[in-house]
Parts: C-alpha cells; sequence; structure tokens
C-alpha cells in the first residue's frame, strides 16, 4: 500500500462482505485505523473532495487497469495534494478533530449503509461528535449526537456538500441562547 500511495496510483476499495460499497480515489494515507483518500467521482470522471474510511472495514483493494484510466476526463488530483494535515489525522476522533472547522461533512455509520448524516460540527469528544444537521433541502435543522466508534466513513469537500452550501445561501446555522 505505501508504494501505491507514495505513487498516487487510483485504486478501487472494496468493503463486502462488511458492506456493499467500493470506492474509487487516491489513497493518501492508511494505517491501523483509518484509510484517508481523495474521491473521485465516476459522473464527471474527475477527483471531488475527500474521505476518511475504517480501515477495518476495507476487506480488499485494486489498482485501476489502463481503460479505467484512460476514463478520467479532469486529472485534477494536484488540486487536493497538501490540503489535509495527514500528520494529525491517525484516528477517527483526530480527524473529525481536524475537520471541526469544516462547513460541512456528511458521515456514514454502522448501522445503516443507505443514508447519512450532512452537517457541521457543533461539539466534539472522545467519543461523540454532534453534528448541526443540514436536510437534503439545504436546510438547517436539528442536531444529531452520533458515538465516534459507530462511524465508517466521512466525507467532505466533495460536490454534494458544496452544491447543498450554496443552495443554502453559505448561511450558517442558528445559535442556540
Amino acid at each position: 500500500m505505501q508504494e501505491i500511495i507514495k505513487n498516487r496510483i487510483p485504486i478501487h476499495v472494496d468493503l463486502a462482505p462488511n458492506r456493499n460499497e467500493v470506492y474509487s480515489g487516491i489513497c493518501l494515507k492508511s494505517n491501523e485505523n483509518i484509510f484517508v483518500f481523495i474521491c473521485f467521482n465516476d459522473e464527471t470522471k474527475e477527483y471531488d473532495g475527500f474521505a476518511v474510511i475504517r480501515n477495518f472495514e476495507i476487506d480488499k483493494y485494486r489498482e485501476w487497469d489502463n481503460e479505467e484510466l484512460s476514463e478520467i476526463k479532469n486529472n485534477n488530483y494536484s488540486e487536493f495534494i497538501g490540503k489535509l494535515p495527514l500528520e494529525k489525522m491517525n484516528n477517527m476522533f483526530e480527524c473529525l478533530s481536524g475537520l471541526e472547522n469544516e462547513e460541512l461533512i456528511a458521515i456514514f455509520t454502522e448501522t445503516d449503509d443507505d443514508s447519512y448524516f450532512v452537517g457541521q460540527i457543533k461539539n466534539l469528544t472522545e467519543n461523540e461528535v454532534e453534528l448541526k444537521l443540514m436536510s437534503e433541502d439545504a436546510e438547517w435543522v436539528e442536531n444529531e449526537k452520533i458515538k465516534i466508534n459507530e462511524i465508517t466513513y466521512i466525507g467532505f469537500r466533495t460536490s454534494i456538500e458544496k452544491e447543498l452550501l450554496k443552495k443554502n445561501g453559505l448561511q450558517q446555522p442558528y445559535k442556540s441562547l
């Protein structure tokens, strides 16, 4: 894996049998806890944001073949290099700590593969993150507390979050008194 990271070789990451998901992109860091990568968007055929996956979720991976490499329309991965403090991202809690100032993040949990939470970090402890959620209609809604050990995936700076922010008009969530 270290050669793949060093040479920035695109890979597919298969989460089966744990999850029915395959993610694609360029791995930036992999350790016993997490796997950090630049996401590849199959629809736009370019790199699109970042993701962190719990490493034990990953059953196998493979390098892209030449045909898959030729499908890249905009090889924009260099836009994402050097944008994360990888040395401070060694587990899910540290990754969330580094994302406290992100406008939006997306979180999948082990209890539900099909739905996810999109929001802004409001509170973070060693065991739990509290998000101010944003609805599909880009409206700020209730808060949700999520146990860190139940998080399987964190996505951020992707076109999904950017589009929601644009729809929302970049308004900040209301503050409680």
